[in-house]
């Protein structure tokens, strides 16, 4: 029965059934029996379809798909400038409930980005800490003005609520998939924990507090104690240096200590770039990340 199979085979010269046909190409199987015959075969194009039509359609699928990444990249683009718009628009509310306004705010954020920029983060990352530091302590707003602007010390009760509003901001900014909103909650949460493991609200030490807590809680002391306030003496420059040159290792990580020393000469830009957007905050919020060329 083999035998009359094998007897029965196509004769040389017809294609076989399970050519592959590309425009008007065929190539079939070698045949292993017969050396000679494993040829490639030409097979006329079907009536309905001219040579090279499927390498155009290849072209048109080719096209259609960069059509659809630039479509998606677009509304990507507009979802991060949503996000963006909203964290400014934060902005105004924690500025309410800082000493220093909107003003600080936006000093804090340009000040962590140029940290961030010398400790050799991208820029697109810096980009982000700008405005994510900005709203750092958004959950001010669950403290009471007698308690917030308090002069003198406070009870332990007091410290209590006070020790909470890094919570609150978390919460407010909430878990989220944009990744500037995730940081604004990550920096909320942790910039009062400290180096050494005594901050709050979860006594995380070293580098188990995030990056760029660390570095927020660098550029929050030194632009507060920069900056005159209600309850606290404004200090010479000099001074705020010494005293976050003997916090190094303790409060602060050594390393963002070293890279806020370098960046110094950048604050004065900073206050007056900080000064002008704070000034047209509450109608302009679609400002460049002017810590760039400050």
């Amino acid at each position: 029965q083999n035998a009359r199979m094998s007897s029965t085979a196509r004769p040389t010269g017809s294609p076989s059934a399970d050519s592959i046909i590309i425009g008007n190409d065929s190539l079939p199987p070698a045949r292993t029996a017969d050396a000679a015959s494993a040829v490639a075969y030409v097979q006329p194009a079907p009536p309905n379809r001219q040579a090279g039509d499927v390498y155009k359609q290849m072209f048109r699928i080719v096209d259609d798909l960069h059509t659809v990444v630039e479509e998606r990249n677009a509304a990507m683009r507009a979802v991060r400038h949503a996000h963006r718009r909203a964290i400014r628009r934060l902005i105004l509310i924690a500025s309410r409930r800082e000493a220093g306004g909107a003003a600080h705010c936006l000093r804090v954020g340009a000040i962590s980005a140029v940290i961030a920029q010398a400790l050799g983060q991208p820029v697109a990352w810096c980009n982000m800490i700008f405005d994510a530091a900005a709203v750092h302590d958004l959950g001010n707003i669950s403290i009471p003005d007698a308690i917030l602007y308090k002069t003198g010390r406070l009870t332990e009760r007091e410290w209590v609520i006070v020790r909470d509003h890094p919570l609150v901001g978390a919460n407010i900014l909430g878990s989220s998939t944009s990744p500037l909103e995730s940081l604004a909650a990550e920096i909320a949460l942790n910039h009062h924990e400290r180096w050494d493991g005594g901050g709050y609200p979860a006594q995380r030490k070293g580098t188990n507090i995030p990056l760029a807590a660390r570095i927020v809680s660098v550029a929050d002391f030194v632009d507060s104690l920069c900056s005159s306030s209600d309850y606290r003496e404004v200090l010479a420059e000099d001074q705020v240096f010494e005293l976050l040159e003997l916090s190094s290792g303790s409060h602060f990580e050594p390393a963002v200590v070293q890279a806020m020393q370098a960046q110094r000469p950048q604050l004065a830009r900073i206050r007056e770039r900080a000064a002008e957007c704070a000034a047209k905050l509450g109608t302009d919020i679609d400002y460049p990340p002017w810590w760039q060329v400050a």
